[in-house]
Parts: structure tokens; C-alpha cells; sequence
């Protein structure tokens, strides 16, 4: 098995995606943790290439160390043809020639996760850094998001307040007064599958959500990664809201579904330091959306496994990136 970076397209080619949209995190209140959390995250990919398959082309998101958020170390087994960035996000790829009929690629992450939400937000008492992101980006209608629909537009008509931070918490209660755990997707049904079933998992919770604050001309976007508290899988998805006095701020409407009002509020305010971001996501990026990894195959068929493992980890050196 050997490493390279040519992409010169066989004839026999065979193409596949493999899509790991991310399951919910069934509701449950907050944990002990305090401002930070430090972790380590293993990813393991293993494939099977039981014919003859000449080559393969893999491709995983990598999280960013991102200030105030997460400051990430990542070591990558075996050693990626190239890391690179695209559309804000970080992606390591890998190439297999003429692999064996069992291989596997390995990602440690050391992290330290950071506490970060609207009551920090407000400590910090100024704006956060918003980089170069274009917000008209994150006020469209889009595939699964689709705020200009009707439907979508006469919920926004019930959000009455004001002040945005007032409007992002009426949507947040709506979503979480009008949804219910449903369990895991198979597919990224969006929000107007949301209204009809009113359940879902993550994916229609932050779709719903960030579907009504764009309908308030509030930019929000879905965000997918690791949670490193969790009751079936560590994927997940939470929302970002664009308030004006402090920038992107997370809010999680699936964690957020509890039926003690005092905790919901308290959700909606004050996020524990769980949260491991990957992707911002656009109609656009790499490996698609709400997708971990992709992968194509030149040949007869493969299959890949994943797998997600937490621990509890010292925090990452100094210069980690």
C-alpha cells in the first residue's frame, strides 16, 4: 500500500459517497464540566476492498483551533497526501494505490474545548470576530433551509420581539415547543419536514431553527461536529446565530428540548464546554453537506466503518494548530 497524490482517472472508475449524516443527542440536561474540557477524539476509519479495486481517495474533515472556542492538535495515521482549506473548513486527504483487501486510516485529536454561548458572549462585552464571512451568505434560501417557503414565512409572522436576541430566543422556544426526538435519519430531511412530522433529529432542529431567524433576517447557520457528551454518538449539529452586539453565537435548540422550562432557559443562555466544531456548513464544500468524510474508489467496490471515541485527554500544546 502506498500513498500519492495523482488524480489521473481510471477507466474502470466506480464512484461513492459515503454520507454519515450525524444522529441526534437525545435531550438531557447539563453536566458538571466547568469553563474548559479537555479531550482527546480518536477517529478510525477501517475499509474493505474485498475485488480489485486499483485505488482509493479519502477525504475527512479535520477540526481548526479556533479562538475563544477550541485550540485542536491533530496527528493522522498514515500520513495524508495534503491537508487544505476550502470554504473555511479544514480537510485531510488521503490516497490509496492498489490497497490491501483491509486498511485503515487513523485521526487523533487532542482538543481543549472552551465555553462559549450567549452569557459568555455578554461577559466579553464586545463583538466577536466575525473574519472574512459574508452574513448575505447565511440569509438565503437554501436546499433543507428553505426560509422563503410559506410556511416557514408565517412562523416568522408569530416571532413578535424585537430586539434580536429576543427573536433568537422566541425561535427557540417555537422549535422547542414544537418538535419532538424522533430518533436518527437516515436522510438531512430539512426544515419543512420538520413542520410536517414535527420531530426529527438534530439536522431538523438546527434546519428549523436556522430557517426562522433567516426568515427574520437574522443570518444563522448550521454547524456539524463532536459533542463529548453524549447518550448513543458524539456526531451532532447545533445552530449559530449572527447577533449584531457579539457576533456568531451557538445555541443547541436539540440539547435545548427539555421540559423543565427552567433548564431550557438556561440551555438557551449557557452551553458547557462540549461542543467540538468541524464544518460550517455550505451548499457546497467537499464532502457535502452534513457529511464527516467522502470517498471514491477506482475498481470494484469498497466499504468503510467509522468509528468515534472520546477520552479524557491533557490539554494540547502551546503551538497546536
Amino acid at each position: 500500500m502506498a500513498l500519492a497524490v495523482s488524480l489521473i482517472i481510471l477507466a474502470s472508475m466506480s464512484h461513492i459517497t459515503a454520507r454519515t449524516a450525524p444522529p441526534q443527542q437525545p435531550p438531557r440536561p447539563p453536566g458538571p464540566h466547568g469553563p474548559n474540557n479537555s479531550v482527546e477524539l480518536v477517529l478510525t476509519y477501517k475499509f474493505s476492498a474485498p475485488g480489485r479495486t486499483e485505488r482509493v481517495r479519502f477525504v475527512v474533515l479535520l477540526p481548526k483551533t479556533i479562538s475563544g472556542r477550541q485550540k485542536i492538535s491533530t496527528t493522522c495515521s498514515p500520513k495524508p497526501s495534503k491537508i487544505f482549506n476550502e470554504n473555511g473548513n479544514r480537510y485531510a486527504e488521503f490516497i490509496f494505490e492498489k490497497p490491501k483487501k483491509s486498511f485503515s486510516a487513523t485521526v487523533k485529536i487532542q482538543a481543549e474545548l472552551s465555553r462559549y454561548d450567549l452569557a459568555t458572549a455578554r461577559e466579553k462585552g464586545k463583538k466577536a470576530q466575525t473574519g472574512d464571512d459574508d452574513l448575505e451568505q447565511f440569509l438565503r434560501h437554501e436546499t433543507r433551509i428553505e426560509k422563503d417557503d410559506e410556511q416557514i414565512q408565517q412562523i416568522a409572522k408569530t416571532i413578535t420581539a424585537h430586539d434580536e436576541t429576543a427573536i433568537v430566543k422566541q425561535i427557540y422556544d417555537y422549535v422547542c415547543d414544537n418538535m419532538e426526538y424522533g430518533g436518527f435519519e437516515e436522510k438531512d430531511l430539512g426544515a419543512l419536514e420538520a413542520i410536517k412530522n414535527k420531530k426529527g433529529d438534530c439536522s431538523e432542529y438546527t434546519a428549523l431553527f436556522a430557517a426562522i431567524c433567516r426568515a427574520k433576517e437574522i443570518p444563522a447557520r448550521v454547524v456539524y461536529g463532536y459533542t463529548s457528551d453524549y447518550v448513543d454518538t458524539p456526531k451532532h449539529a447545533w445552530v449559530e446565530a449572527y447577533l449584531p452586539e457579539y457576533g456568531w453565537v451557538p445555541f443547541d435548540p436539540t440539547r435545548g428540548d427539555q421540559n423543565n422550562r427552567f433548564i431550557r432557559d438556561r440551555l438557551f443562555h449557557t452551553l458547557e464546554p462540549i461542543y467540538l466544531y468541524l464544518a460550517n456548513i455550505h451548499e457546497r464544500q467537499v464532502v457535502g453537506r452534513g457529511n464527516y468524510y467522502k470517498f471514491w474508489y477506482w475498481g470494484d467496490e469498497i466499504k468503510v466503518k467509522d468509528t468515534v471515541e472520546f477520552k479524557q485527554s491533557a490539554p494540547p500544546a502551546r503551538n497546536s494548530r
